[in-house]
Order: C-alpha cells, then sequence, then structure tokens
C-alpha cells in the first residue's frame, strides 16, 4: 500500500470542501486537511477489523507478555487501543505517541470504558502547504498529568519537542513498537521523505529505526524495546538469522544488544475491508512462495535490552 496514494491524489482536482471530523473550524476547509482527515477515519475503520482478528487470536495479550515485568512503557502508535488495553490490564502505565488523532479518540474510549484513567495530550496543528502537501506542527509538551495511560499526538519519525520532553522525564522499563501501520496521506506529510520512503515498508523500518535511537536515550539500564511485526514465519536457521541481522543493522548505532526471536501464529484477517498487510522485510529468494504454497505467517517479536 503506497503512502503516496497518488492514484487517489491524481483524481481530483485542487479545491476547497467544507470542514468535516477535524482539522478545526467550521469553514472551508484545504484539500490538503480534507484528504489528511479522510484517510485518518479510513485508516482506523480498517485496521479496527484487522484488530478483532488480532484479538481473536489471543495476539495483544501475547504481546503484552513481551514486556512483562517492565511496567513503565512508551508505546509507539495505539491503533484502537487494544494493545494499550492489554498492557493497562497487565499492570502497566503508559505513555503513548500516537500520530493519528482518530485512533487517540478510539483508544482513549475504549480505556476509559474499561475504567481506567486516561489522559490525552493535543499538539497537533496541521498545514496546508498545496493542494495536497501538508504540515503537521506540534507544540511543546508540558509537564503531564498523571493518569494510568497518557496518549500524546505526536510523530515518533520527526518530532524534536517530543523526544526533548521524552528526554526529560524519568527513565521508561520498556517501549512497544507493535504492528506498525500508516493512512494513505502520511506521504504527503512534508517530514516524509518519499525518495526514502515511498511505501509503508519503508516508512516502518525508518520509524523503527528512530525508535531504536529514542531507546538508547530513555530507557533504564536493563530496559528493553520490543518490536513486534507481521511476517513469515521463520521456519529455518537461515531465516533466523537474516531476522537478527536486519535488528542487529538497527541497533547498530546504539547500545542496545538484540536478543533471540520469537512468534506465534498469525493468520491474515478475510473480511471485508480489512487492510491487506505489508511484511517489514521483503520474502528473500530463499523464503519465497507460490499462490499455491503461501508461507505461514506470524507475529514476530524481537526484543533489544539497554545495557
Amino acid at each position: 500500500m503506497s503512502i503516496n496514494s497518488k492514484r487517489r491524489r491524481d483524481l481530483k482536482k485542487a479545491k476547497r470542501r467544507p470542514a468535516s471530523g477535524g482539522g478545526g473550524g467550521s469553514g472551508p476547509q484545504p484539500q490538503a486537511i480534507y484528504q489528511l482527515n479522510s484517510f485518518r477515519k479510513a485508516y482506523i475503520k480498517s485496521w479496527g477489523i484487522n484488530s478483532e482478528g488480532h484479538l481473536a487470536q489471543g495476539h495483544y495479550t501475547w504481546m503484552a507478555e513481551r514486556v512483562k515485568g517492565f511496567p513503565r512503557t512508551l508505546e509507539i502508535g495505539c491503533g484502537v487501543g487494544y494493545s494499550t488495553l492489554a498492557l493497562l490490564q497487565q499492570g502497566h502505565t503508559v505513555v503513548c505517541v500516537e500520530e493519528n488523532p482518530q485512533c487517540i479518540a478510539a483508544t482513549r474510549k475504549r480505556l476509559a470504558d474499561a475504567g481506567f484513567c486516561v489522559e490525552v495530550i493535543s499538539r497537533e496543528t496541521p498545514v496546508s502547504l498545496d493542494e495536497n502537501a501538508y504540515r503537521l506542527i506540534y507544540s511543546e509538551i508540558a509537564e503531564a498529568p498523571e493518569a494510568d495511560c497518557v496518549l500524546i499526538e505526536g510523530d515518533a519519525l520527526n518530532d524534536p519537542a517530543l523526544e526533548a520532553w521524552l528526554e526529560r522525564q524519568p527513565t521508561f522499563d520498556a517501549i512497544a513498537c507493535w504492528l506498525l501501520g500508516t493512512h494513505d496521506a502520511r506521504g504527503h506529510n512534508a517530514a516524509v521523505d518519499l525518495a526514502l520512503m515511498p511505501t509503508a515498508y519503508e516508512h516502518r523500518i525508518f520509524v523503527q529505526n528512530r525508535v531504536y535511537e529514542i531507546a538508547d536515550r530513555i530507557l533504564r539500564s536493563g530496559g528493553v524495546l520490543s518490536v513486534i511485526d507481521r511476517a513469515q514465519t521463520p521456519t529455518t536457521q537461515d531465516m533466523v538469522d537474516k531476522i537478527l541481522q536486519h535488528h542487529r543493522e538497527q541497533a547498530s548505532v546504539t547500545s542496545l544488544v538484540v536478543q533471540p526471536v520469537e512468534h506465534t501464529p498469525h493468520v491474515e484477517s478475510e473480511q471485508q475491508g480489512a487492510m491487506r498487510m505489508m511484511t517489514t522485510q521483503p520474502l528473500s529468494a530463499a523464503m519465497a512462495s507460490t499462490p499455491d504454497d503461501p508461507p505461514m505467517m506470524s507475529l514476530r517479536s524481537t526484543t533489544s535490552v539497554k545495557p
């Protein structure tokens, strides 16, 4: 799925739309901001379907167990809130950074309905640059309120004010970077270099790279970074070695030490409207499959430890 979404944007000529579902104000809304809000809504609708599949397969409980015993947790992205809820139910306190306000709203409701104290820090001001491009301006962050979970509007890829705030906080026990995804307007953000990140695959890698670097600065000694992706099940030692090499390269500019790979079976949702997933690592020749012999899929977990 392309984050540039040229197919859709080229179908429309530049024009102004009435405000709808975010972006602020009751007057006319620039096309770029209208498109951003529309794609954000479409993302959460589709991801909500996939999330139900992950929930039914017990994935959120399995993911939370990867950071059990590490109570103060930074989560990168919250989706519709199932992963955050699993962390809270396991006894964690959570600070979550999420770019999509639609995801924040859904997560806030889910957590509050479950009886948890939730606070939201709204920081985003979207600015239209032309008919398609936009920039997100994030305000500085004051001290966060006390809560079971603090949901912060922000961008793990490029948000200096967020990173500065995180570095002023008490160190974290864990960082959860799980099942990263993004909406189709993401490539219209001026912060995203499409020459480097033409698709969701490259975007995911660049975000993970940044999270590795952040983790090195804000984790306590002995703290962990948990990265979980949808991917082909590693059935041979060669596949495992390639996965470890991939994560060691991501961690190579940090002090983090990559641990052995874990995985659990995953069946992609076939429900109408569900997202079709792009795995984090393209299949190599050794991992190739055919339509008559599709690969087994898993959630694949790699944990790295801060010395």
